[in-house]
């Protein structure tokens, strides 16, 4: 039995995330356009290995784009190395003049693509936002900007009154990853947002001076000696202050600088530029961002002229729930058009619909129906129609899997462009007359294609290849359809079967959470095929391996459906969505007798960390075996969006009553609780007050604190992630864990911009 355990694990370890990749053959295309232009490349994935593709869609066209051999062999001498021409090193491409210019080694280094003869044009030094023509990189020293002309290598300062919790361009240290960039020493650039003519940028000054403070040890220092405190600042939900921050367009060539003549625009966590939500006009003459107040009830956009700081609001919407701009928390679907009017996407009617708005207030429906408009793709000002993907619009369709339409910028009959029953993740090109479209299911792997702006296909890119996949034994998952517990709305589930399943048998169930409500979980794509869902689950196929029926839940209070049933979260503040998750379960046992109810488990990061406790401990009778890692078991001891733009402001909503300490009486069975010891994002007070209350509650738990660790469980990825998988095996399958060594991950590539 232990040599099959072991065998299991090394199956599950094959299929984690980070090793599932190499088992997919061009899992997706991402176009990187080049300039202002709808030519376009993109790195085709093979394993471990990698090729260059550039496309001209007015020729309908894909080649090479170099040869990738004698670019190895040019780039081989100014690194010192000799890269593999399938797997070249290159951190970014630009193609201009007839040659490539690549980074690679801290260097941009010009390739003619006739003669191969590279030569080094510049330095590309970590922590700088570089202008989109390449001649202008501006970092941040000292709480100020300096800028660099690239093509002299000369720099100068331009400001001069950043201080402490007074910086330009700065990340809020709630959202910064500060330990994340310490423990692997990283750097990120200021927040800035280049004109597109690379002429001025905009960025802001963040001000966190009347921010509470936050505090963690950090026990063993890598350089040894005492323990390291580290203060940073952190807004809880119900502080006086949060961060906040004013705009700033500066010239590149000269030192003008135009300050917004306005109030400073509250950031309770990630500040608008880092969210996308501040953008240029197409021909440089404002500058456009998005901002509301704390619980987000008011939201505003606004216009800057950037001659004279004047600043005028375009649009606003208010409400007694939190506004968004799309379905997820990072989604923008506002555009201004020509002629001043607006496109907004709005959940006023509850669900969420494209708005035309006028200058003078007005606002007409562009969409409307018990259905989800998800994302605008592009806009055709000369035809008069916006291109955008829908969720739901068919009777009986999926109401997660998003088809592409159109309709006319005057409202009226809807066009389907797809009707295939997938989900459709378009990318546009800079002038929206072509788009990148990578069609996917959870069962099917992807293929990219290349459409114009009538949605017709132009040409197949790549068509993914997951026969290494399926060889390593994994399966897609099941989706099912059950009621929530109040038996009459929809709730959509995913199940993964053990490997090796026999019907005859009964599984133990485990089960993963993540209680949005700014996302969903279960999985609508097959693995690494990209999109625009931020699906929190990522380890069934490992569990399933292991010998575990692995059930994902997306219940009342998670986001893509109406308004009503994201606000779920709000009126169930005490986590009544465990209802949801028990009564899913349940139901799906009825049709899947294999699924033993007797055995069922829980696991969640974050605030799945929360949510799992909270189901071990409201559920006693159901749950048996909870693993919670990184959970914020208190949202009075979280950063201030969270709570208060999901759940309410302080006096709306009780607090008390949603924390995991109110139910530790509850506790039968067996929980380990998890948090790395400097995750300055959920911070491990939540867990240790939780710890806490269950010592004064005299309750049995295990506790696994990781010294250096950051909400990213890095480092020691690997030993929580096996121990993870020992503590379901011991105490859900009753077997005894082998003596197995996980192979250290590898480290993301964490964009920190």
């Amino acid at each position: 039995m232990t040599s099959d355990l072991h065998a299991r694990y090394a199956r599950a370890e094959a299929l984690l995330p980070h090793n599932l990749r190499k088992l997919i053959a061009s899992p997706r295309v991402t176009p990187k356009w080049i300039g202002r232009t709808d030519c376009f490349w993109y790195r085709k994935e093979i394993g471990d290995r990698h090729e260059f593709v550039r496309v001209d869609p007015e020729t309908g066209t894909k080649r090479a784009a170099f040869d990738h051999d004698r670019l190895a062999d040019a780039l081989a001498g100014v690194l010192d190395a000799s890269p593999d021409p399938r797997a070249l090193p290159l951190d970014d491409i630009e193609f201009q003049d007839g040659s490539v210019r690549v980074v690679a080694g801290g260097k941009k280094i010009a390739v003619p693509l006739d003669s191969y003869e590279p030569t080094v044009v510049a330095e590309v030094r970590p922590g700088e936002a570089t202008s989109p023509d390449g001649r202008w990189a501006v970092s941040l020293r000292e709480h100020n900007l300096w800028i660099r002309d690239t093509t002299t290598g000369t720099e100068r300062q331009l400001t001069f009154d950043g201080a402490e919790a007074y910086e330009y361009g700065a990340m809020t240290d709630a959202a910064a990853s500060l330990v994340l960039k310490d423990n692997l020493g990283l750097s990120a650039p200021p927040l800035i947002v280049w004109s597109p003519d690379s002429v001025r940028f905009v960025t802001h000054r963040l001000d966190q001076r009347a921010v509470e403070l936050m505090h963690l040890v950090r026990s063993a220092p890598k350089e040894g000696g005492r323990p390291k405190p580290m203060t940073y600042r952190y807004a809880l939900a119900g502080d006086e202050h949060v961060a906040t921050s004013d705009f700033f367009v500066f010239e590149a060539a000269t030192d003008k600088v135009v300050k917004a003549r306005c109030a400073p625009v509250d950031v309770p966590l990630v500040p608008a530029i880092a969210y996308g939500f501040v953008w240029w006009s197409e021909d440089g003459t404002r500058v456009y961002w998005v901002s509301g107040d704390r619980g987000d009830h008011h939201v505003v956009l606004s216009a800057l002229d950037p001659e004279t700081g004047e600043v005028t609001v375009l649009a606003e919407e208010r409400s007694d729930s939190q506004i968004s701009l799309g379905p997820q928390q990072m989604d923008r679907n506002v555009r201004v058009l020509a002629d001043g009017d607006v496109l907004w996407w709005s959940q006023r009617s509850g669900f969420g619909h494209l708005y035309r708005s006028a200058p003078d207030g007005t606002r007409i429906p562009l969409t409307s129906g018990n259905w989800m408009v998800r994302h605008i793709v592009t806009v055709d000002e000369t035809a008069g129609r916006v291109l955008f993907t829908a969720a739901g619009r068919e009777p009986g369709s999926d109401p997660y899997l998003q088809e592409l339409c159109s309709v006319s910028l005057d409202g009226g009959e809807i066009t389907p462009l797809t009707s295939d029953g997938m989900d459709h993740h378009a990318q546009p090109s800079p002038t929206g007359r072509y788009f990148v479209d990578v069609t996917s299911r959870w069962d099917t792997p992807a293929v990219s294609v290349l459409r114009d702006g009538s949605g017709a296909v132009l040409l197949e890119l790549e068509r993914a290849d997951a026969t290494a996949l399926f060889e390593a034994g994994w399966v897609p998952p099941e989706r099912a359809v059950v009621k929530s517990a109040d038996g009459e709305t929809d709730i959509y589930c995913a199940i993964y079967k053990p490997h090796g399943f026999d019907p005859a048998r009964t599984y133990p169930v485990v089960e993963e959470i993540y209680p949005g409500p700014h996302i969903s979980c279960a999985p609508l794509r097959f693995p690494h095929s990209g999109g625009t869902t931020v699906g929190a689950a990522s380890g069934g196929g490992a569990f399933a391996a292991l010998g575990f029926a692995v059930v994902v839940v997306d219940g009342r209070g998670s986001a893509l459906r109406s308004k009503a049933f994201q606000d779920d979260a709000r009126r169930s503040g005490d986590a009544g969505y465990v209802d949801d998750h028990v009564s899913a379960v349940r139901q799906l046992a009825k049709t899947r007798p294999w699924l033993d109810l007797d055995r069922v488990g829980i696991y969640g990061h974050s605030a799945g960390g929360y949510a799992s406790t909270r189901a071990l401990l409201q559920a006693p009778d159901f749950y048996k075996v909870a693993v919670s890692s990184a959970g914020n078991h208190d949202n009075r001891l979280n950063h201030a969006w969270w709570g208060e733009k999901y759940f309410g402001l302080k006096g709306d909503f009780d607090f008390d009553r949603q924390a995991n300490v109110a139910l530790v009486e509850n506790l039968r069975g067996k929980l380990l609780l998890v948090h790395g010891e400097m995750d300055d994002n959920a911070v491990p007070h939540n867990t240790m007050r939780l710890v806490d209350a269950l010592i004064k509650a005299n309750k049995d738990f295990d506790l696994i604190i990781l010294p250096n660790a950051s909400h990213h469980m890095l480092p020691h990825n690997a030993y929580w992630q096996r121990r993870r998988w020992d503590y379901f095996v011991r105490h859900l399958m009753g077997e005894t864990p082998p003596d197995y060594h996980l192979a250290d991950f590898p480290v993301p590539d964490f964009d920190l911009a």
